[in-house]
């Protein structure tokens, strides 16, 4: 049971690898073309950006912004 476990665990990850490396790949070749978008197309945009506290990173998923801060360690 175990050696099935630790299979499934691979293959989760691979997949989880596979598919970011694509996601990253498409979004290097959808860089250039966004550059050259009219201005007209980037004000009527609805992406909203927050801007986080010392500490804590913006993450974006579809069209809205959050802050993701680290949880103090427990003591």
């Amino acid at each position: 049971m175990g050696s099935f476990k630790s299979a499934f665990i691979v293959l989760l990850v691979l997949t989880v690898v596979i598919s970011a490396t694509v996601h990253i790949g498409e979004a290097k070749r959808m860089l250039p073309e966004e550059k050259t978008l009219p201005a007209s197309d980037l004000q009527d945009s609805k992406l909203v950006v927050k801007f986080c506290q010392d500490g804590c990173w913006s993450i974006c998923f579809a069209t809205t912004c959050g802050c993701v801060c680290p949880r103090p360690p427990k003591p």
